[in-house]
């Protein structure tokens, strides 16, 4: 383009001698040399900072290295090297024999598991019952308690009673025989006999009054034992039932770490069906039917190209893009598309190159390796169905104009390079 403008301005000043305008004289024609140089130089200037074009281009796709999750011989294979597939498309099977028998086990040791959490909650519903009894029991015995410590109060207070009685018997007997000694006469045989009989009845009664003592301390006692060894049916049962729950937590737990592993079973044997992760080909086939695969990352079987995203990376020079911002219209031209332009928009600036990082170590880096092309990189994004339309090549090359916010009366020139671009490429591939 620089030399168009050379060409243009020449053609001008060769137009401007011939009509007498300038004169062909050393001075003139030096003035008009240095006066190009100027403008030509303050428009290539201008148009390089706000309209920059490059043409180190390279279009990217993501790389997925398929490395299986699980071990194991491979039982068939599906995809051909460079066919397109679609996400979630079959790539390859491996033999699940050995992860199906694991799930398989583990489905028995779950089914068992279950049938001991039934169990023990079982268990520990008797326990429980066992406890509601055994306190109904001791209920009953403190009631007995209670009724027989009662029943010593009133034997007690009866032989209190029947005490008083006898000793007034008595004490009646021995008056009306002491009567009938002083005095026969005084009192009748009869009467002094009937004194005699009730003071037997009356010993009789309070000898009856401590035995039925002797009786309610036993019931009593008795009732106490009953009592004691209710408590300790309920302690016993109370432990029971701590056991059951114990055991039923053990259960649960037993359970819950059956299922993480029957999961986690499952989940391996989901991965013996390799699928596409993406829209895209497989290359770099490794693999054939019965190829023993190991998920280790340094012996991938193939390697992925994710066709559903396309990025575009430019290269600038760093003082090119003091004008750029992310969002700024962009106009691309793709080698493996001549005669087509495309609109795009600036995603970023990787504000980042490698030629300023040192990598940690023992010798100290030399001065004379050191430096920097002053390059960097601007990411370019397709619109979403443009992108997805086109089946751009891994690592084809284009060129980029960006036209900015800044100087919008050169941009022009930068939209006749491109499009000179555009259609040069029928004849004069890059």
């Amino acid at each position: 383009m620089i030399a168009f403008l050379l060409v243009v301005y020449t053609a001008i000043v060769i137009v401007l001698v011939k009509v007498g305008v300038v004169r062909a004289q050393p001075y003139p024609i030096a003035l008009v040399v240095v006066a190009g140089i100027f403008i030509i130089g303050g428009v290539v200037a201008a148009w390089t900072l706000c309209a920059p074009v490059s043409m180190r281009v390279v279009a990217s796709h993501h790389i997925v290295q398929i490395v299986p999750y699980v071990k194991g011989q491979i039982k068939k294979l599906y995809a051909r090297p460079l066919q397109p597939l679609h996400q979630g498309d079959p790539l390859l099977d491996i033999d699940p024999a050995p992860y199906q028998f694991a799930v398989n086990q583990l489905e028995a040791q779950l089914q068992s598991s279950k049938d001991n959490v039934e169990q023990s909650a079982a268990g520990l519903e008797a326990a429980r019952a066992n406890v509601k009894k055994s306190e109904a029991a001791v209920g009953q015995a403190v009631a007995a308690v209670n009724t027989a410590k009662a029943g010593v109060a009133g034997a007690e207070a009866a032989a209190k009673k029947a005490g008083a009685a006898d000793e007034l018997a008595k004490i009646e007997e021995q008056m009306d025989l002491e009567i009938l000694k002083e005095n026969a006469v005084a009192i009748s045989r009869l009467k002094v006999d009937q004194a005699t009989q009730n003071r037997k009845q009356a010993d009789a009664a309070y000898e009856q009054a401590q035995t039925d003592i002797t009786q309610a301390q036993a019931a009593s006692a008795q009732a106490e034992a009953a009592l004691a060894e209710a408590q300790a049916a309920q302690l016993q049962a109370a432990a029971a039932a701590s056991q059951s729950e114990a055991a039923l937590k053990v259960a649960t737990s037993g359970v819950a770490v059956i299922q993480a592993q029957l999961d986690h079973a499952q989940f391996n044997l989901t991965q013996c069906h390799v699928t596409a992760p993406a829209d895209g080909f497989v290359v770099n086939w490794q693999v054939q039917e019965g190829t023993m695969l190991v998920p280790l990352p340094l012996a991938p079987a193939g390697t992925f190209i994710n066709t559903s995203e396309t990025g575009v990376v430019a290269v600038f020079p760093q003082n090119y893009l003091m004008n750029v911002e992310p969002g700024n219209d962009v106009e691309l031209v793709l080698n493996s598309y001549p005669g087509r332009l495309f609109n795009a928009k600036v995603e970023c600036i990787v504000e980042a190159t490698g030629e300023g990082q040192f990598a940690p170590g023992g010798e100290i880096p030399r001065a004379s390796t050191i430096g920097s092309q002053g390059l960097l990189a601007v990411r370019i994004i397709l619109p979403e169905d443009e992108a997805k339309s086109l089946n751009i090549p891994l690592g084809a090359g284009g060129v980029v104009a960006i036209y900015t916010e800044h100087g919008k009366s050169v941009h022009i020139i930068s939209k006749v390079a491109i499009r000179m671009k555009k259609w040069l490429l029928y004849v004069l591939p890059t």
